[in-house]
């Protein structure tokens, strides 16, 4: 672990503050950081497991529709000083996790993955499924990283307004889309 500054981005090692556990799979694998971005004073971490959509076909992970919450993980932290960068690495110390991309990347790629966005597709599933929320993440296909949600998915972290005020991340829930 080292000192980092708090910035924000897609994938990479995520920025912790002291004390707060790095989120695991049920196989006991490190989550991937999916995104860490500023709220505020604070950071949001969004965990998930994604190892099954990014080829690895044997890993245990999610699946269509509302994710179980043992496949994500979405922290809080109020304040972004003194974070320490906790690398994720495979048995041979090279990276086991995506590169760290700017916030601004996927756009540039033309993905819709987006923070608190209005959802540029499944629309009207997500209301009729979870009536009341907002989309806290979205995350699309990225071929780059060979990430693929089935046929054009698309991964939702959604909140509702009264828990994000509150900075309730624990009752966040996480659905997958897909035509």
């Amino acid at each position: 672990m080292s000192n980092k500054p708090a910035d924000a981005h897609w994938w990479g090692y995520a920025a912790l503050p002291e004390g707060m556990e790095y989120p695991y799979t049920v196989d006991d694998t490190p989550m991937h950081l999916v995104c860490q971005f500023h709220l505020d004073e604070g950071m949001v971490y969004v965990f998930a497991d994604l190892d099954y959509f990014f080829g690895d076909l044997e890993a245990e992970g999610g699946h269509l529709g509302e994710w179980d919450e043992v496949f994500y993980k979405v922290l809080y932290s109020p304040t972004r000083e003194n974070l320490h960068e906790h690398e994720v690495v495979d048995e041979h110390g090279k990276p086991a996790v995506p590169a760290a991309q700017t916030m601004d990347e996927p756009a540039k790629r033309g993905e819709e993955s987006a923070v608190l966005c209005h959802p540029h597709c499944y629309y009207d599933e997500l209301e009729g499924d979870f009536p009341g929320y907002q989309v806290l993440l979205e995350l699309d296909e990225c071929e780059p990283l060979g990430l693929r949600f089935y046929d054009c998915g698309m991964l939702f972290f959604l909140i509702r307004p009264d828990d994000l005020s509150a900075r309730r991340f624990d009752r966040v829930k996480c659905a997958l889309y897909s035509f």
